[in-house]
């Protein structure tokens, strides 16, 4: 399938070699192909315009806030990766229908069992990487990283 600006390029190609083709005599036809060329390449102009890219892996959070925030759910982090500030807060809520806890795989904090609904919130006073998992589901993996 060829892609609409293509086509459209290829269409004010034709109409260009048209317009140079057309006899002096011919004024209707020259107006015409003018025409059709300007309006050819306004549409081409608008797609243009139009297009965009759009990134579906966003990657890890960079967050400013004192204050954060991951929604447990799904049986997964979210966001599982998260890059704070030395001194900020993160609160973990579990918005899943069964327990899970939060734990560092270091010594540096460990949640209760978390019901739903339930919250957990540690202060990151050293910078470093903390990864951490839930202790019921160990496949769950997030890593809070402190600059």
């Amino acid at each position: 399938m060829i892609p609409r600006a293509n086509l459209i390029k290829r269409a004010i190609y034709i109409r260009a070699l048209v317009y140079l083709q057309t006899s002096a005599g011919e004024g209707k036809m020259k107006k015409y192909n003018i025409l059709a060329l300007v309006a050819l390449a306004g549409v081409m102009v608008m797609v243009a315009g139009c297009t965009s890219s759009s990134n579906t892996n966003p990657g890890p959070v960079t967050s400013t806030a004192s204050q954060n925030n991951v929604s447990i759910q799904n049986y997964a982090f979210s966001p599982s990766t998260l890059t704070i500030q030395k001194g900020a807060n993160v609160t973990w809520k579990n918005d899943d229908s069964v327990q899970h806890t939060v734990v560092s795989d270091s010594p540096a904090f460990s949640s209760p069992l978390l019901n739903t609904g339930g919250t957990y919130t540690f202060q990151f006073n050293s910078t470093g990487t903390y990864p951490y998992h839930c202790s019921i589901h160990t496949y769950m993996k997030g890593t809070i990283t402190v600059v």
